[in-house]
């Protein structure tokens, strides 16, 4: 992806100050002795008042009750703020107070109780006033954050057509917020900031009065709450915030050499590959440095103090996916992906990313790291978790859209066997040859196979490296794509996977159970067995295979009365029968090969049996054919942009499944491109 340049861990330019003594003793002469003086490492200050501003992206839940009954709303919004506080810093330890305030469309609309009117919500703003505690390890600041959430929220309940009977309630609201975040110090005076606040403001009764009169109506009651979501710049006015720290005299901090692989090289060039190594999942591979830098990341590092951000450990970095298509349907590309609108141009992908990888190379400490991506564009369709600001989907099936696809910690233990990974969090879904995040895809366009499969999850991976050729990964999350909390559909469901690489690692073998339990239907529940097989020809062809087993039990039929969750499908079960067992099995091969130091080619060819029809919405087994070609080029730096261009042709077998039901065969002509930061 990016160039590979080295990642020094020393503390980087550290100036030596020599103090001339004069002796000015009875001596026959004078003299100027040097001696050893402190050595001065420049570390940051968080103290003092700040002021900056945010985007994001907050998400309100309203709860209503009437006289008649209740329902749920949400609205969802890119919101636009700032904030101030002030900082005051012992130690490593930060204290402080924030005020902030944020603005964006946070209207929602639903069908009230009676079934004739509409029930909706107006709310604009959002405030916050609170204390901060945090711990600095430079160049970042981990706070946490606690104290009063402000809002208005006014309800109105309104007949389709203005009517002296509209309804109206609400105000002022004051609850309270919690929240967690990280700034990171760019250069002098500004940071970036990444952090998640949660808003409640509780349930609160109020009168519902006659819109035209002003007279009563009747008595509501509302429960509101709201989560935001926020990147910033802050500016702080601290002219000393490069602050001495003082070293005992005679201690140096001696540059290390960039730490070296352990175990087996790498199969792949990368560039013009997307990726050097062959797939894991849930872990980053255990011996193997983090030396990749983005353009941004460069540019911070060959800036003032540029050393002490590297030996942090912690990146920023991202891109943005622009991609077009033409096609020969006109209404929709489903079940292709992830362009669903035909002959369009589209924002893929926007990413932000804060990360620190653990340092799986050394061999004599514990250490940790941790990983938060934030997507904006079409394909948080398929990033989208149940009970993660889901309802942009679920509820109103937006076509651009927000989401966290991943968040989460690691702890890296060197002492377990040759080395344990702990991931606790959100994380993509384990094992696949593509991903959702666009970079490291062979193409811009995904199988059946990968698009149909779980995308993301929330529990525990545990990945163990017992040698050079085996490892062994087991865990357990609350199903796929459903968040822990979502009380109907989350399931304790264990995983485990095994991954064989050959001594000249031209051959990998990665069996899984992505995802085990009951098996009943619930939200995404498929159980899932999964093994893909890689091998390296030769330095400039390889290949990859992917196949898979999957089904779900009691899934409801498409004929019968019993409900099915939003954004799936139910069953095509054999008449008289209101559930079934309902399979799927897939395979897919990629062949690639290596142009040139910036170019590669690829053939990827697939089948899909959806058996039952569960996972596409047809009952029809499927062939994809696609040719591709990847080109690297320079940007603002080395290999900083990826053009994608790409034929595809597809076919269903058994019923018309492509253009709205309407086609048995699909042709796509599409492209994107990617620039990295």
């Amino acid at each position: 992806m990016w160039a590979r340049t080295p990642v020094i861990r020393s503390l980087g330019s550290i100036a030596a100050v020599a103090a001339l003594l004069a002796n000015t003793g009875a001596q026959a002469a004078d003299a100027l002795v040097p001696t050893k003086a402190p050595l001065f490492v420049a570390g940051y200050s968080w103290s003092g008042l700040y002021v900056g501003g945010h985007v994001g992206a907050g998400f309100s839940y309203r709860n209503w009750m009437l006289s008649d009954g209740s329902l749920a709303e949400a609205g969802n919004a890119v919101m636009l703020g700032g904030q101030i506080g002030f900082n005051h810093q012992v130690g490593k330890w930060v204290i402080g107070l924030e005020g902030e305030a944020a603005w964006g469309n946070l209207k929602d609309e639903g069908v009230c109780p009676d079934g004739v009117n509409t029930c909706w919500t107006r709310q604009s703003w959002l405030a916050t006033a609170t204390g901060r505690i945090g711990y600095a390890f430079d160049p970042a600041l981990f706070y946490l954050k606690g104290g009063g959430a402000f809002t208005r929220a006014d309800y109105f309940k309104t007949a389709p057509i203005p009517s002296p009977l509209d309804e109206k309630g609400g105000g002022f609201r004051i609850g309270w917020t919690a929240g967690v975040g990280m700034d990171y110090a760019l250069w002098n005076n500004w940071s970036v900031r990444l952090e998640y606040d949660y808003l409640d403001f509780g349930s609160r009764a109020f009168a519902m009065n006659n819109i035209a009169t002003g007279t009563f109506a009747e008595n509501a009651t509302v429960r509101l709450k709201a989560h935001e979501v926020k990147l910033g710049l802050n500016y702080l006015f601290n002219p000393g915030n490069f602050n001495p720290i003082v070293l005992p005299a005679g201690q140096t901090k001696q540059t290390e050499p960039e730490p070296q692989r352990l175990g087996l090289p790498a199969p792949l060039d990368s560039p013009p590959f997307p990726t050097s190594d062959w797939p894991l999942g849930g872990s980053q591979l255990i011996g193997v440095p983090d030396t990749a830098v983005g353009p941004l990341m460069k540019w911070i590092y060959d800036g003032p103090n540029g050393q002490a951000w590297k030996d942090s450990r912690i990146k920023i970095y991202g891109w943005a996916e622009v991609g077009a298509n033409a096609s020969t349907s006109t209404q929709s590309l489903a079940p292709a992906g992830y362009p669903i609108h035909p002959n369009r141009v589209e924002l893929d992908q926007f990413v932000f990313h804060i990360e620190r990888l653990p340092d799986t190379v050394q061999k004599d400490h514990v250490d940790w790291g941790f990983n938060v991506t934030n997507v904006y564009g079409l394909d948080y369709r398929y990033t989208i978790m149940k009970g993660i600001f889901s309802d942009q989907l679920l509820a109103k099936n937006r076509t651009y859209g927000y989401d966290v696809p991943t968040f989460y910690g690691e702890l890296y233990f060197p002492q377990i066997a040759e080395g344990m990974n702990v991931r606790v969090g959100r994380y993509l879904s384990v094992p696949d040859i593509e991903t959702q995040m666009a970079p490291g895809n062979w193409l811009y366009t995904h199988s059946l196979l990968y698009i149909f499969d779980p995308f993301t999850q929330m529990g525990v991976v545990n990945t163990v490296k017992l040698n050079d050729q085996w490892l062994i990964q087991f865990g357990a999350h609350a199903g796929n794509d459903v968040a822990p909390w979502e009380k109907t559909d989350a399931k304790f469901t264990p995983m485990a996977c095994v991954r064989w690489t050959s001594k000249d690692n031209n051959d990998s073998i990665y069996p899984c159970i992505n995802s085990i339990n009951n098996g009943k239907y619930a939200y995404d529940n498929i159980q899932m067995f999964v093994n893909t097989w890689s091998h390296k020809f030769n330095d400039t062809w390889n290949m990859q295979t992917e196949f898979y087993y999957t089904y779900q039990r009691d899934v409801p039929s498409v004929f019968g009365p019993l409900p099915i969750e939003p954004n799936t499908s139910g069953a095509f079960c054999p008449p008289g029968q209101i559930t079934c067992f309902a399979p799927a099995w897939a395979i897919v091969n990629y062949q690639n090969f290596k142009i040139s130091k910036t170019d590669y080619f690829v053939l990827r060819n697939e089948y899909f049996d959806d058996v039952k029809g569960q996972r596409t919405g047809t009952q029809t087994s499927y062939s994809t054919h696609s040719i591709g070609w990847g080109h690297w080029f320079n940007v603002w730096g080395e290999n900083t942009g990826l053009f994608r261009p790409e034929l595809r042709y597809e076919h269903s077998y058994n019923a018309p499944a492509y253009n709205l039901g309407t086609r048995k065969d699909q042709v796509i002509v599409a492209a994107d491109v990617i620039f990295l930061y």
